[in-house]
């Protein structure tokens, strides 16, 4: 019986362990390694991302994503000169974010760093569990997601702004990107895409948000945590399936399967849009005049923020 020969990795010549099918390539553990953060740094080379002195908070959740941004943020950081200041944001979803949490502890001990904890109880009044309750008893309506991503979004600048932070790094990884872009795409809504970046305009009392892991797939992301020994819990938020996400990201799966590169050819077209867009309207300058939130003072486009509406609406 003739055994399969094991194909050899197109770096080094050694055993190839993993197949990228959108580029044809075989790689082993190390040199794809080495081809994940070789992506980051380009990330940070083409967005001009971080700079020697900044103090940049890290978005973790326990999950692959945030452990593998992380993970090579805490290298980069001696290289260029920067601070990584890990952040969870907890939600309250019982069986979720406690089983998660423990896993980004354990990544920081490794790492040695101190972890963040800001709660949504504290910032908001009630878990994200109290608030599904509220849902379904009637008290006020709404998709999970609509709640949660307006309180993340607003934790974390809040957690920023705290520790004096110049960055927010959020693991969205190029099936984020894409999935977001074809979203908005699907629903009509095509001046989101004008404002959503790899790396966010500035605008006062909001610290800019960097995606450094946008040339890296889901999927490869996985493969880096379990490759490189980083920690993380798998397991898939108990309200996601509500999410209009959700649909987006299965259809995105299958096709990738069949047409291996179509998110890459998603992203691509994004980017493309993003480069024209900046060449049009400048690209350093605000889109428009912002408005804050009486409330809390964050920028808004009403009188309320969007964080403090839902708070009210809550009564919390």
């Amino acid at each position: 019986m003739v055994k399969a020969k094991i194909p050899s990795c197109g770096h080094c010549g050694k055993n190839a362990e993993i197949e990228l099918e959108y580029t044809r390539q075989n790689l082993c553990s190390s040199c794809f390694s080495k081809v994940f953060e070789k992506r980051v740094r380009k990330a940070n080379h083409k967005f001009q991302m971080f700079k020697r002195g900044d103090l940049v908070v890290v978005g973790v959740s326990g999950g692959k994503d945030s452990g593998a941004l992380l993970y090579i943020l805490s290298k980069m950081a001696g290289e260029i000169g920067f601070e990584v200041k890990p952040v969870l944001v907890d939600e309250g979803i019982h069986g979720y974010r406690n089983k998660a949490l423990k896993e980004a502890e354990k990544l920081c001990e490794k790492r040695g760093l101190e972890l963040e904890i800001f709660s949504y109880k504290k910032l908001f009044g009630k878990t994200m569990d109290e608030v599904m309750k509220a849902r379904d008893e009637g008290k006020v309506k709404g998709k999970a997601c609509s709640f949660c991503g307006v309180f993340r979004k607003k934790a974390l600048n809040q957690a920023a702004l705290e520790l004096k932070a110049t960055k927010v790094a959020i693991g969205h990884n190029a099936d984020d990107v894409a999935q977001t872009f074809l979203m908005n795409l699907l629903r009509a809504e095509g001046e989101r895409n004008e404002r959503f970046r790899i790396v966010d305009k500035p605008k006062k009392g909001f610290v800019p948000r960097v995606r450094p892991l946008v040339f890296n797939t889901e999927k490869e992301t996985a493969l880096f945590c379990l490759t490189n020994d980083i920690p993380f819990h798998l397991g898939e938020c108990p309200y996601s399936s509500e999410a209009f996400r959700a649909e987006v990201k299965g259809f995105l799966n299958e096709t990738e399967e069949k047409y291996p590169g179509v998110k890459f050819n998603l992203l691509h077209s994004f980017l493309q849009n993003q480069e024209w867009l900046d060449e049009k309207t400048g690209k350093s300058g605000e889109e428009k005049e912002m408005r804050y939130c009486e409330e809390c003072s964050s920028p808004s486009s009403g009188r309320k923020c969007k964080a403090c509406e839902l708070k009210e609406k809550l009564g919390s």
